[in-house]
């Protein structure tokens, strides 16, 4: 049976399944096989006990949270997405986005979408920035879904979820200093009309 041998060889697709089983009961753990084999579940009940046990120990490495040392691209086919080092790289589109995909609670199920407002596409061939546009960004997340590594979205989204809270009160703050100099504005301009 194949298996992955690290976290860089789940999907964000397949860790997302493999989230809703939180119990380790004889049908999750079929169910954990199934994913990850790509086999069926019938196909995996039909193996002995010992054979299921032998496969889940290949999983070993599934009780360590997934890790990567290369945060700042995936590439796939002709293109290399590129993700945002740091909040200033953001547009505001892009900020009001994954402000709005952290915000319901569970950003795992978001995982794709948030790795898709984070990037910025380029081609291979011709090293030309693209703006991600609204109709690419539902296939870019599906992309980012079945074929992005789990240790790379997660260890990144991870970095910026600390990140959040502190650029959202920056941000209140900044909009906050806008809102008083607006009101200065046009106060001055109703005392001088």
């Amino acid at each position: 049976m194949k298996l992955p041998k690290s976290w860089q060889q789940i999907s964000i697709g397949q860790f997302q399944q493999l989230q809703k089983l939180t119990e380790p009961t004889l049908d999750n753990q079929i169910k954990t096989l199934s994913i990850l084999s790509g086999r069926t579940t019938d196909e995996i009940e039909d193996l002995p006990i010992v054979e299921m046990e032998r496969q889940l120990t290949r999983l070993a490495f599934m009780s360590e949270l997934p890790t990567a040392k290369n945060l700042t691209a995936f590439h796939s086919g002709n293109y290399v997405y590129r993700f945002a080092a740091n909040q200033h790289q953001l547009t505001a589109g892009q900020f009001i986005t994954v402000q709005d995909l952290f915000a319901g609670g569970n950003w795992i199920d978001n995982l794709h979408k948030i790795m898709a407002a984070l990037c910025v596409p380029y081609r291979i061939m011709l090293p030309k920035r693209m703006e991600l546009k609204a109709v690419d960004f539902e296939p870019t997340a599906e992309l980012f879904q079945k074929k992005m590594p789990i240790s790379l979205a997660y260890a990144y989204t991870l970095f910026f979820s600390t990140c959040l809270p502190e650029l959202l009160a920056a941000t209140q703050v900044f909009l906050e200093a806008e809102a008083k100099e607006l009101k200065k504005t046009a106060a001055s301009a109703n005392g001088q009309g």
